[in-house]
């Protein structure tokens, strides 16, 4: 199984006394949470935030220390936060002997039934199982998340008995994905030239973060409807991705063969970018015609 990418933010300053509770309300009932209150409460807010978000990242439950280590906040301060997602039903225990973290199946269902990505992906599945069938790799089907990075919503495994994994809700660099690539090649340019400007990772030793050099592979993205990852995100993975794209041709999405690097011939490579560029295509359309306006 292939693991994901080590989830790093920005740590943000800490402040005491954002999650504190009084001993009991008027009533003498138990202790209760204060509400958090001005700058102090929009802090908690975003910690809290960034918390699911690191749990969404994982391929198995996470204990405090390893989540602690991630974001870069004391553990105290990420059992509080932990404590109050699982009160509001957000976040959970594991059974493991171990106290591990997961995100709660009410968290899964207000994500499942999310509209916009919901219907498109529901658009895309059958064209999805289709080229998972035709290849019989593992597909991905990615959204991007603002301008800053993509977004796995659903995956299609494959029925090799060594194949690729990434968890729904995981997260992809576009510099070092071939979804990403195949995004940002729809772009206009100074949308392309902003993402490649800012500070890019080095997830593996394949990694390029020469924005010169990225902007030449995307401009080769843009000629030939296809982009190519040799291990650029996740060691001994590849992947040949197109984009999908509404009716003003902006890209909503990226549909993606990725495979273990044993099974990566280079001779198929245009084979299977045809194959991708045609789901991609068939997607494509498919959203331009849906009833009342395009999904996204």
């Amino acid at each position: 199984m292939m693991t994901n990418r080590t989830y790093r933010r920005a740590p943000a300053p800490e402040r005491t006394g954002t999650m504190t509770t009084d001993p009991a309300d008027s009533t003498g009932n138990s202790a209760v949470p204060r509400p958090p209150s001005g700058q102090s409460g929009t802090q908690t807010l975003i910690r809290g935030l960034r918390v699911l978000d690191a749990i969404a990242d994982q391929s198995a439950p996470i204990g405090v220390g390893e989540l602690s280590r991630q974001l870069e906040l004391p553990k105290s301060t990420v059992f509080r936060l932990l404590r109050t997602l699982e009160q509001e039903g957000w976040a959970e225990t594991s059974a493991d002997p171990v106290t591990r973290w997961q995100l709660s199946p009410h968290m899964w269902g207000i994500a499942r039934r999310h509209e916009p990505l919901s219907g498109i992906r529901d658009i895309a599945l059958p064209h999805l199982n289709a080229l998972g069938e035709r290849t019989a790799e593992t597909i991905h089907f990615s959204v991007p998340d603002r301008d800053v990075q993509l977004i796995l919503i659903e995956r299609i495994d494959s029925v090799q008995a060594v194949r690729t994994f990434n968890p729904i809700g995981a997260s992809t660099p576009f510099h070092a994905s071939a979804s990403g690539k195949a995004v940002l090649a729809m772009l206009p340019d100074d949308e392309m030239t902003a993402v490649l400007s800012r500070p890019l990772d080095k997830p593996t030793a394949n990694t390029s973060v020469d924005p010169r050099y990225l902007r030449h592979q995307i401009l080769e993205v843009r000629e030939r409807g296809y982009a190519v990852n040799i291990s650029e995100n996740r060691e001994h993975v590849c992947a040949i991705a197109a984009a999908v794209t509404d009716n003003a041709g902006r890209p909503v999405a990226a549909v993606a063969i990725s495979m273990p690097d044993i099974r990566f011939v280079p001779d198929r490579v245009p084979e299977w970018g045809s194959w991708v560029c045609e789901t991609a295509r068939v997607i494509s359309s498919a959203l331009t015609v849906r009833p009342g306006r395009v999904a996204r």
